[in-house]
């Protein structure tokens, strides 16, 4: 009678079956209940791999570059690689562009302060997703303030700027694209529903 851990050769099956079992306890060992998980506080670093990033994101898009450079000379590029998760409402180049004459030089080289807590205003530090919602509802920014999203059948609006992409997936967060900068003195136009 022969063993089914035999093949005919006399060599076989028992050799790949002790093969089999080593690597699996070899690999049990590597990944005991001791190691972190992935999903676990404190777990791996504080910033996410970076091409999968908010900040990521913004630089592949020459949209952006303005955004890209705001955030850098602020040190909230550095956020936006972080774990999140966060929300970005996003104004692309046109939407600077549309600012008074000399704002956003101003704010780069002499208002750095004044620039970060703008840009920290566009920051929510929650996934805030629009698709499948309507209605509004208030959402807090890293400055402790808080902006009102409001989506109807025809459009999505926060504060004073309609937002034009929305749900832009990233590994720590979602984009959404507006088309004008966040500005604290405008009025929340966007509580009109």
């Amino acid at each position: 009678m022969r063993s089914f851990l035999f093949d005919g050769a006399g060599r076989g099956t028992l050799y790949r079956w002790v093969l089999v079992i080593g690597l699996a306890v070899a690999m049990g060992a590597c990944g005991g209940e001791d190691a972190p998980q992935p999903d676990a506080p404190g777990a791996g670093p504080e910033t996410m791999a970076d091409s999968l990033t908010i900040d990521h994101v913004l630089r592949t898009d020459d949209r952006f570059s303005t955004l890209v450079a705001a955030l850098d000379s602020t040190g909230l590029d550095s956020t936006l690689r972080g774990r999140g998760p966060y929300t970005l409402f996003a104004p692309p180049n046109s939407a600077f562009e549309a600012l008074p004459p000399g704002t956003v030089a101003t704010l780069l080289n002499e208002r750095p302060d004044r620039l970060r807590m703008l840009l920290r205003q566009h920051i929510v530090p929650q996934r805030a997703p629009v698709a499948g919602r309507s209605g509004g509802w208030a959402l807090p920014t890293l400055t402790a303030d808080s902006l009102r999203l409001v989506v109807t059948d025809t459009t999505v609006t926060v504060r004073n700027a309609r937002v034009i992409d929305y749900d832009v997936e990233t590994a720590n967060g979602l984009i959404h694209v507006i088309d004008r900068v966040l500005r604290p003195d405008a009025p929340n136009t966007s509580d009109e529903n």
